[in-house]
């Protein structure tokens, strides 16, 4: 006996193969972020190939705050870059001797600082500095004493002491020659603007004034002008009576010395007294 033959089915299930093909895309240039540029040749180009990796960098003044400033082009969109920048920050510049130092808005790029020197002191170089990418530009400036030329000569005048330069605050005296005398300010100081002040004297002649001695009159001596050394002398009206001396000498001051005299007294009484005479030696 032969065994039955057996019937096997077999089924089978085919599935469809599916592809996603993703087309390659250019990227335009990639927007950057707060104070960062594109580096090297990604600066000049316009369209970038898909896969290209472009940098950025932190702009002049600012470095690295972290984060990476490298960008992927992935179809036609760029990944996100992470870089930060914060501005660079200036040291110490140094110090001023004699004067001292400002900071208008702190120090960071872009900030400036302005000098002063003290009073007596002038400032010699640049007032004002800028922080700038690779620290303080430019140099401290100095602050040297304040010195003077010497002052204005005068005619007829002199002045010490004499010397090339003088320095703040220094003090100069004149005088005049002969029988002159100042007129003005007899010293002069160094300022701190590097002039003398006040402004120089003059010499002038000698002059007093034509004295005026009340109840009296002119006797002998000089009539104005009253120069140097002049004479006059007075006396006093009738009744009356001098207190000073009747001579007086115009002195180098221009004043009348000793001094000028006062004629003091009743002037009735002495006329009076004169009429009883008159009328006794008539009779």
């Amino acid at each position: 006996r032969h065994p039955r033959p057996s019937i096997v089915c077999v089924l089978t299930w085919s599935l469809p193969l599916l592809l996603i093909i993703v087309a390659a895309q250019d990227c335009s240039k990639p927007v950057p972020g707060p104070n960062m540029n594109l580096k090297d040749s990604d600066i000049v180009l316009t369209t970038f190939p898909d896969g290209h990796k472009a940098t950025f960098v932190c702009s002049l003044g600012y470095t690295t705050a972290g984060g990476s400033g490298v960008v992927t082009c992935t179809a036609g969109t760029w990944t996100k870059v992470t870089l930060h920048c914060k501005k660079k920050i200036c040291g110490s510049p140094g110090q001023v001797d004699n004067g001292e130092i400002k900071y208008l808005s702190g120090n960071e790029f872009g900030a400036k600082l302005v000098v002063k020197c003290n009073l007596g002191f002038r400032l010699v170089g640049k007032r004002e500095l800028t922080c700038g990418d690779q620290g303080w530009l430019g140099r401290l400036p100095v602050c040297e004493v304040v010195t003077c030329d010497p002052p204005a000569g005068i005619p007829n005048g002199l002045f010490s002491p004499v010397k090339d330069v003088y320095n703040y605050r220094e003090v100069v005296q004149y005088s005049c020659t002969g029988d002159l005398i100042l007129s003005g300010s007899k010293s002069v100081t160094c300022s701190e603007d590097g002039t003398f002040t006040p402004g120089p004297p003059q010499c002038t002649e000698v002059e007093c004034a034509d004295p005026k001695v009340a109840n009296g009159e002119w006797v002998s001596g000089s009539h104005p002008p009253h120069k140097y050394l002049a004479t006059v002398t007075y006396r006093c009206n009738a009744g009356y009576k001098m207190e000073g001396d009747a001579t007086m000498v115009c002195s180098l001051n221009g004043q009348w010395m000793p001094g000028i005299p006062k004629c003091t007294g009743n002037p009735t009484v002495g006329w009076v007294v004169g009429i009883l005479v008159g009328k006794f030696l008539t009779h």
